[in-house]
C-alpha cells in the first residue's frame, strides 16, 4: 500500500459509481454499529477510537472476542454467505469512534481487481488470523496469569477517541469482557485482577 491512506488511494475510483461508496461516520460510546441479523452493507476502517467485536452465546450472553484500534478493519464481506454460513457478529463502540464506511460490493470489487488493494487486504486478514491463533495457543498452553499479562501488554498503549481523549483499552472493559478475551470465567478474571491491577 502506498503512503496514502486507504480512502485516499480509492478516491480515483469513486467517480465510476453512481452512489458514494465511502462515507465518514461517527458513533458514540456504547453505540452498536451492527448486530447479528442487521443488514450490514459496509466494511469499516477505524480512524480514531476503539471497537469491540463479539457475538452471542447459546443462552444469549454477550461474548467479546476482539478489540480493534485505529487502522483496523471489520465488517461482513458476504463471502461466508455464499457457503450458507450466517454472519453472526456485533460491533460496538467502546469509545467515541470516527471511521470510514466502505460499501462492501465496491470494496470486494477493488480487492478482486486491484493488486495493491488485494495485498493490503491480505496483510490485514493475516494479522487478524495471527492475533486469533495466538490467543487460541495461549488458551491451550498457558496459565490464566500469563494470558492476562499478555493481554495487558498487547493493549498497554493509550488510544485516542473521536473527541481526542486518551484511553487505556483494558480500563474500558468489564471483568467479564476481559475474561472472554483470555478464555476464563468472570470470577477467575476478577480474582486475578485484584493481584494485577489494570494500568
Amino acid at each position: 500500500m502506498p503512503s496514502l491512506s486507504l480512502p485516499d488511494y480509492l478516491l480515483p475510483h469513486l467517480n465510476q459509481h453512481s452512489t458514494q461508496p465511502i462515507i465518514s461516520q461517527r458513533f458514540g460510546k456504547g453505540d452498536y454499529l451492527y448486530k447479528p441479523g442487521d443488514e450490514a452493507p459496509f466494511i469499516y476502517l477505524i480512524e480514531t477510537g476503539i471497537v469491540k467485536i463479539g457475538s452471542f452465546g447459546a443462552s444469549g450472553e454477550r461474548i467479546i472476542y476482539d478489540i480493534l484500534q485505529p487502522g483496523e478493519t471489520f465488517g461482513n464481506l458476504h463471502y461466508l454467505d455464499e457457503d450458507g454460513v450466517e454472519f453472526f457478529e456485533f460491533a460496538q463502540a467502546a469509545t467515541s469512534v470516527d471511521l470510514f464506511a466502505i460499501d462492501y460490493s465496491f470494496f470486494r470489487h477493488q480487492i478482486e481487481n486491484d493488486p495493491v488493494i488485494a495485498r493490503w487486504f491480505h496483510k490485514v486478514v493475516i494479522r487478524r488470523w495471527c492475533k486469533a491463533e495466538t490467543r487460541l495457543l495461549q488458551r491451550a498452553g498457558e496459565s490464566v496469569e500469563d494470558r492476562l499479562r499478555q493481554l495487558q501488554q498487547a493493549y498497554s498503549s493509550p488510544v485516542s477517541d473521536a473527541d481526542r481523549k486518551q484511553h487505556q483499552i483494558l480500563n474500558l472493559l468489564s471483568h467479564q469482557e476481559i475474561a472472554d478475551l483470555i478464555g476464563t470465567t468472570r470470577q477467575t478474571a476478577s480474582k486475578k485482577l485484584k493481584g494485577r491491577p489494570l494500568p
